[in-house]
């Protein structure tokens, strides 16, 4: 590696040097001589400040050398800052994410044990299915979990659909958003009964409520377990704004569900709900003679 060479203004410092340690040199031989005797105070008042010049010339020049590796120092110091601080960055990524996934699973199981009737498994979204018309999300529990078809997936603000296909391993919700959905509800003010079903906007609609039922926004809307298909009780969403005309037999809301869709991670399975088999106890219609 080729030596660093020393700036113009040390090179003109180091010739200056050379001279004045020549010129010392031979004064101190002289006076060692005993010819300067007689000189001694006048040649101290000169060596005096020649000796300061030499002493910051060498201090110059051993800065200057020793730079480059007071630099290579520094470099190394300010890598090892930097290192520090991506590890720091990546420990407090890994912190909230810890965090944010902690509230989720906080909000299931405070959900869960105010609903001790069931007993649910855990499951994480690892997918979405979604299509003009249908409306899927895929979980990471299967058969080999206990997951089965027809059980119902609730969040912690409500119920979310229905298991439609497992595997081994996952398993695909239909979501109650989904234009195929149909669920038995119930208005907890109102106490009427109806249905909401899926949009294909993925919206939720409130239909077939008599236009005699005092119907309001900001009434709760849940499951009535009429069917069959879901246990009661479930929170579905809210009513957002209603169509009335009177001339109409029924009325129809729009739903706000309370559930973010967008935005689900992990979800409850509820593993022990047994649908009732109710269809041999609808009277079927008497054939005509």
């Amino acid at each position: 590696m080729r030596r660093p060479q020393p700036p113009r203004w040390l090179a003109g410092r180091l010739g200056l040097a050379t001279v004045l340690i020549v010129i010392s040199i031979v004064l101190i031989s002289l006076g060692q001589q005993g010819w300067l005797e007689p000189l001694e105070g006048p040649i101290t008042v000169i060596l005096t400040p020649i000796q300061r010049v030499i002493t910051g010339v060498v201090i110059a020049v051993n800065n200057a050398f020793n730079a480059p590796s007071d630099l290579e120092a520094l470099r190394a110091e300010n890598a090892e800052l930097e290192k520090q601080i991506a590890d720091l960055t990546a420990e407090n990524v890994r912190l909230t994410e810890a965090e944010a996934q902690l509230k989720v699973v906080s909000a299931l199981l405070d959900y869960a044990r105010s609903n001790p009737e069931w007993n649910y498994i855990a499951a994480d979204v690892v997918g979405r299915d979604e299509s003009l018309f249908l409306r899927f999300v895929l979980l990471n529990k299967g058969r080999q979990d206990g997951v089965d078809r027809d059980m119902i997936v609730v969040a912690d603000q409500g119920l979310v659909g229905a298991i439609t296909e497992v595997t081994a391993t996952a398993s695909k919700v239909l979501l109650i958003t989904d234009a195929t959905a149909a669920v038995n509800v119930r208005l907890q003010q109102a106490r009427a009964e109806g249905v909401v079903t899926g949009q294909e906007s993925g919206e939720l609609r409130l239909n077939f409520i008599s236009v005699d039922v005092d119907l309001k926004t900001g009434d709760r809307v849940i499951t009535s377990g009429l069917g069959g298909q879901f246990p009661p009780g479930i929170v579905v969403g809210t009513v957002a704004s209603i169509r009335k005309r009177t001339f109409d037999v029924f009325q129809e809301a729009d739903v706000q569900a309370t559930v973010d869709f967008d935005r689900l991670e992990t979800v409850l399975i509820i593993s022990d709900f047994v649908q009732p088999d109710v269809a041999p106890l609808i009277a079927t219609p008497t054939p005509l003679p």
